[in-house]
């Protein structure tokens, strides 16, 4: 299997990173543009792998990650699976509801602006019908709002590739965060100086954002791997994706944290953006969780 870019993914992959440089960047994720979601639907990143895109999965996990690294809206990977698996019952923005049992009441993220809600399991996908009069609230990411809803009427999708979609894009993100406080730090690392010299010089740094890097190689390559494994409809791609979701979201959380104590005091500021990349790690890991079975399966 050859996990290389090709032209098309990497041509891809950098107007993605230019476009989110110039209009999305990580800092102001706290308070994104009225006019942000018609850009991303304008895009075309929230229906990639819609049928008739002829785009491949392996493709979208390229260019999510890509997204995940400026911390882009939670609403995008619902969206986007919606989109692929949905062929109607929906129109613009699809939050994304975290998974829980009838009749208990559903935890919506980013549900500003949307008319459904997507809940994952390992089973399938729900889609909701959203209500009208939310009341928003703060997640711990300060770039995403929360909302309550009862449990209402919803249809569903059985094919096995719907859920591992939705945690493929998941894990996509994961991987972008930690690719976003690897190079905070390392940047940080490169300019604060004390005693006329880079930190990185005479601190020991080196061995943290090493850490890092290769944390982000290893999480990165299990993604590629796992959409392609997506793409071939393997029959054990369900433990290539759950391995995805676990890696990245591990090599998010420890980057984040590594993050902050590169950037030291300023790291644990309101006013910096290093808690941002912790903040959106810990969200992730409510978001299509890695099933632990899955994974210590072949080991029992």
């Amino acid at each position: 299997m050859d996990l290389t870019l090709n032209d098309e993914q990497e041509a891809l992959r950098t107007a993605t990173a230019d476009w989110c440089r110039d209009h999305m960047p990580l800092e102001g994720a706290r308070s994104r543009p009225a006019g942000l979601w018609g850009d991303l639907e304008t895009m075309g990143w929230t229906g990639m792998t819609a049928p008739g895109m002829d785009l491949d999965h392996a493709t979208e996990a390229v260019v999510f990650s890509e997204l995940g690294r400026v911390l882009a809206p939670i609403g995008l990977i619902s969206t986007a699976a919606a989109r692929r698996w949905f062929a109607e019952g929906f129109d613009g923005k699809v939050a994304l509801a975290l998974p829980t049992e009838e009749p208990s009441d559903m935890r919506v993220l980013d549900p500003g602006g949307s008319h459904a809600a997507l809940m994952w399991t390992a089973g399938g996908l729900r889609l909701f019908a959203m209500q009208d009069g939310r009341t928003h609230a703060p997640t711990i990411d300060p770039s995403t709002d929360q909302s309550r809803q009862e449990w209402t009427a919803s249809v569903g999708t059985k094919d096995a590739a719907a859920p591992l979609h939705l945690q493929l894009l998941a894990a996509a993100y994961a991987v972008g965060c930690a690719d976003a406080a690897r190079d905070m730090a390392a940047e940080y690392a490169k300019l604060r100086h004390q005693f006329d010299r880079p930190i990185g010089w005479f601190q020991a740094l080196k061995h943290i954002c090493s850490d890092m890097a290769v944390r982000a190689a290893v999480a990165r390559s299990q993604l590629y791997y796992a959409a392609c494994s997506l793409d071939a409809r393997d029959t054990d791609a369900a433990f290539h994706i759950a391995a995805a979701k676990r890696l990245g979201d591990q090599a998010a959380l420890d980057n984040g944290r590594a993050n902050i104590q590169v950037h030291g005091g300023i790291g644990m500021t309101d006013e910096a953006a290093p808690h941002l990349c912790l903040k959106r790690a810990h969200l992730l890991q409510f978001i299509a969780p890695a099933d632990a079975a899955l994974l210590l399966e072949d080991a029992a």
